[in-house]
């Protein structure tokens, strides 16, 4: 069984080469972990004049997570991890209708909320 889980990141800064180059960091990191794959989420035809047969949308990842989900925990740590060295952005998780968007703080209510996901979602 595969668990498609979709990250957005969003930089905060409205910059698209600055988002695209902290999204390629993300997706080197991600290419460490055990995961069945990391896709560009497309978002319908490409503009008129463009060479690509889809357009991405930007900033925007499915990855799929084999198994019984029990690497949503590694994910979620490593994307934990990814931000608090960034100090900056949000990245969301979305399994499903179900969503999170960890920041680079670490409260307690928020560590809260990333566990009930991951209850919800894991093994």
């Amino acid at each position: 069984m595969t668990i498609p889980v979709v990250l957005v990141l969003d930089t905060g800064d409205g910059d698209e080469e600055h988002a695209e180059e902290q999204l390629q960091h993300l997706i080197a990191e991600l290419s460490e972990l055990d995961l069945d794959s990391i896709d560009r989420v497309t978002q319908g035809p490409p503009p008129p004049g463009s060479r690509s047969t889809e357009a991405v949308q930007l900033g925007a990842l499915i990855l799929a997570l084999g198994g019984s989900g029990a690497l949503l925990l590694v994910l979620a740590a490593v994307v934990q991890d990814w931000l608090n060295r960034r100090r900056s952005g949000s990245v969301r998780l979305k399994i499903g209708e179900d969503e999170i968007e960890p920041t680079g703080a670490s409260d307690e209510v928020q560590r809260r909320a990333l566990e009930a996901f991951l209850r919800r979602h894991g093994d």
